[in-house]
């Protein structure tokens, strides 16, 4: 029989991976960003503003962004109103790989292009000469325009990637205005 403490201690211990800490790339106001989407539509951070907004980093090829897919879709069409959700693809993507990856995974949130890699090398900061950063790469920006936290998927957060534990997480940053 599990004594009440210990049951206590690992519903704690689970729900601490699913609140990762702030990463490296957060506690900063959010760079802005002005983007086409695959329309020419140009959306911006500004558009955003006064709602909590993620913001992956994502790439039409990668096996983890194509997975995560369903669940930002889940968190746009569950927070509609109160969440910005919305994908950026830096080059190689293109509005044709980006169409076709939208209409695969039934996208129905904004992914921007980024062309120029302007976006992507202000929020990821990667370092020279090679410029690598891992991807998805996720920004949880507050209604002010703060980035309260960024996180890739790993090993140790693998129950966040799912719409149930990434609708507890964003819930928490709302619930604490």
């Amino acid at each position: 029989m599990v004594s009440s403490f210990y049951r206590l201690a690992l519903l704690g211990s689970a729900a601490a991976l699913l609140l990762p800490g702030a990463g490296e790339l957060s506690n900063r106001p959010a760079p802005p960003f002005r983007l086409p989407d695959t329309k020419g539509r140009t959306v911006s951070l500004a558009d955003f503003k006064g709602k909590f907004l993620v913001i992956e980093f994502m790439s039409t090829t990668c096996s983890h962004c194509q997975h995560f897919a369903p669940v930002l879709e889940s968190l746009h069409d569950r927070f509609q109103g109160r969440v910005g959700v919305v994908s950026i693809a830096p080059h190689p993507d293109n509005a044709i790989t980006v169409t076709k990856f939208a209409q695969s995974y039934q996208v129905t949130y904004p992914i921007l292009l980024d062309p120029e890699h302007k976006a992507t090398l202000a929020y990821l900061r990667p370092a020279p000469p090679k410029y690598n950063f891992s991807i998805p790469h996720v920004f949880l920006v507050d209604q002010t325009g703060f980035v309260r936290d960024d996180f890739t998927q790993n090993p140790s957060n693998q129950a966040l990637f799912t719409p149930a534990g990434f609708a507890r997480l964003i819930e928490s940053y709302i619930d604490r205005r």
